[in-house]
C-alpha cells in the first residue's frame, strides 16, 4: 500500500479542483468527522484545552477575511 503525505494530495489532487470540488470535499469531510465516534480519541469528563491563534487589530487575517467577503458579495458567491 502506497502511503501520501498530505501534503502531496493538496499538491497534487486538491489544489487543481475547482472551488465547488473542494467546498464539496469539505463537506464530505466534516461528515465523515462528525460519524466518527469521539470515545474513541477523548476520554469522558476530562478538560482539554483548546489553542486558538491570536488576532491582533493590526493582523492581516482581518484584511484578508473581509476580502474574502467581498469577493463572495460580488461574485455571488455562497457555501451553503
Amino acid at each position: 500500500m502506497i502511503y501520501m503525505l498530505l501534503a502531496e494530495l493538496e499538491m497534487r489532487f486538491i489544489r487543481p479542483l475547482p472551488v465547488s470540488d473542494k467546498l464539496q470535499l469539505i463537506t464530505d469531510i466534516t461528515k465523515m468527522l462528525q460519524e466518527e465516534r469521539p470515545e474513541k480519541y477523548f476520554e469522558r469528563g476530562v478538560t482539554y484545552p483548546v489553542m486558538t491563534p491570536t488576532v491582533t487589530p493590526d493582523d492581516t487575517s482581518y484584511k484578508g477575511a473581509y476580502r474574502l467577503q467581498q469577493l463572495w458579495v460580488e461574485k455571488r458567491m455562497f457555501i451553503y
